[in-house]
């Protein structure tokens, strides 16, 4: 049975006395959780959120989180989980999009005040103040019943819907299933060694589709998840420690801190045995110092359209690998193509990631165009380069959209910006490609230099073409700040824009 709702079940059958939820105010068994999400399930049904509605949640890490998530999984609803990170702008456009019928809430978000009421389709919008009543969903469903709710809930049916970042534009929904969230949590308990009883800890956002997936997971593995909405670099260790944590993900800004503390303290957490990395590439330094401290990184490649996870790399494959993205997970067929032809290429050749599996997502909510765009004859594309060596272990080069062709050779801007941000003075760089009439497009590096630092563009590309070819980059342009999308990823059709304005001009 791959429906979320019945795993919450046979889990509480299982392992009713193992905890199952753990925040800072709030501890919960399996048969607390299930109980309390049947009571919300009821709640629900009495508001008529019947199957296929959509049930947005704003709402920063707490216990409330998954107990609203698997509540609705139940009825056959569909979380929208929002980033609480975005503007006003950026929550209506997801509102007006999913329509959900039901909005949970954490009061503290003033953004979210100006949409109350506006939108006839949601039905409730349900305030939560968290840090002033803890147990303010208890309250909320005082007197319903707690036995299983009566909904034929399929596979098939839609679980989640989760909001791209939008660094290329407009957010897309992206659809996934309850049988997409199965076979992740398939792939990620079958390919990683997590236990029964482990303890996970999620700091970083819940609302991101780890944070959705995770939840799953320790159903079908009988894990606690204990969640803190609080990231402190030194007192991470403390609470590793107080609550005997195994396994945590994190993203490589976190494991950064985390790293640097260490140099300064004694942090020793004997029950920590992998700490997952994702989010963005971690720099394979961290990696190794991490290691060299007896902490084992696991670094993940993914995709919220392939529900999570689509490869990790392990340190049993040898750190001299951990450039790497490791090897597809369980369920998962990888291959790198041609992004023209579509042709498989060999190893060592740089195409196109495209994955195969039944974590492969059903389509971005009422886009079919573009959902046909990533997905062709039965192979999610993913618009990342990267080539695999003999042994299966992917390397990822870049996003395809951002390659850059000058006078028919390709130029991948993250090894540029690699290079760049080599150098003491830079704080961060974007590489993009500018029309050029003769060469197609030409390099440009948007650089922000570090407060009080000074270099000139020619000690930059002097720099850069000590280690890769001249043509990589061509410019240089120094910038206050890079645009960013609420997720912190540059947007870099901004900086396009930008240039290619800028070069009409001349």
């Amino acid at each position: 049975m791959s429906v979320i709702g019945e795993l919450l079940r046979h889990r509480a059958r299982l392992s009713p006395d193992v905890e199952a939820v753990v925040s800072p105010t709030k501890r919960m068994t399996y048969r607390e959780y299930n109980g309390i999400v049947n009571k919300l399930a009821h709640y629900l049904l009495q508001l008529q959120v019947q199957k296929g509605d959509r049930v947005a949640l704003i709402c920063k890490n707490s216990h409330h989180f998954p107990i609203i998530y698997m509540a609705a999984a139940k009825i056959g609803a569909v979380t929208v989980p929002i980033n609480w990170r975005l503007k006003t702008d950026g929550i209506r456009y997801i509102l007006e999009d999913c329509t959900p019928k039901v909005l949970f809430y954490d009061g503290e978000f003033d953004q979210v005040a100006p949409l109350l009421g506006k939108f006839p389709f949601i039905q409730q919008e349900i305030r939560m103040d968290i840090e002033e009543d803890d147990s303010f969903l208890e309250k909320l469903v005082e007197g319903y019943p707690d036995e299983e709710p009566q909904v034929d809930v399929i596979g098939e049916d839609p679980a989640v819907i989760i909001y791209t970042s939008g660094t290329t534009g407009r957010s897309k929904g992206v659809v996934c299933t309850h049988t997409n969230m199965y076979a992740a949590s398939i792939a990620n308990t079958a390919t990683l060694e997590w236990r029964y009883r482990d303890r996970f800890l999620v700091v970083s956002p819940l609302f991101h589709i780890s944070g959705m997936i995770i939840p799953v997971c320790a159903l079908v593995r009988g894990l606690t998840m204990v969640v803190n909405d609080q990231f402190h670099p030194i007192q991470i260790w403390d609470l590793l420690n107080a609550e005997r944590i195994n396994i945590m993900f994190s993203v490589p800004s976190m494991l950064n801190y985390m790293y640097e503390s260490l140099k300064h303290q004694d942090a020793d957490v004997p029950t920590l045995r992998m700490i997952i990395c994702g989010g963005a590439k971690v720099p394979a330094e961290l990696i190794r110092g991490m290691y060299d401290f007896g902490y084992h990184v696991v670094q993940v490649y993914g995709a919220t359209e392939y529900a999570g996870a689509a490869t990790f790399w392990l340190p049993e494959y040898g750190i001299e690998t951990c450039e790497s993205a490791g090897k597809a997970v369980y369920l998962t067929e990888m291959k790198i193509v041609d992004p023209t032809t579509g042709e498989a290429l060999p190893p060592g050749e740089i195409g196109e990631v495209v994955l195969r599996g039944p974590l492969m997502f059903a389509g971005y909510w009422n886009m079919e165009k573009a959902t046909q765009e990533v997905i062709r004859n039965g192979w999610y594309h993913t618009r990342d380069a990267g080539w695999m060596d003999e042994n299966g272990l992917l390397y990822v080069v870049d996003r395809l959209r951002d390659m850059i062709i000058t006078s028919g050779e390709n130029v991948f801007p993250a090894q540029v910006e690699s290079v760049i941000n080599q150098l003491e003075e830079v704080a961060e760089s974007a590489v993009v490609g500018v029309a050029h009439p003769v060469w197609g497009e030409l390099a440009r590096a948007y650089v922000v230099l570090k407060e009080g630092s000074s270099i000139t563009e020619e000690e930059i590309i002097t720099h850069v073409r000590r280690h890769l070819p001249d043509h990589y980059l061509h410019e240089v342009v120094f910038a206050e700040e890079l645009p960013k999308n609420s997720m912190g990823k540059v947007m870099k059709y901004v900086l396009r824009q930008h240039a290619n304005q800028q070069q009409q001009a001349q």
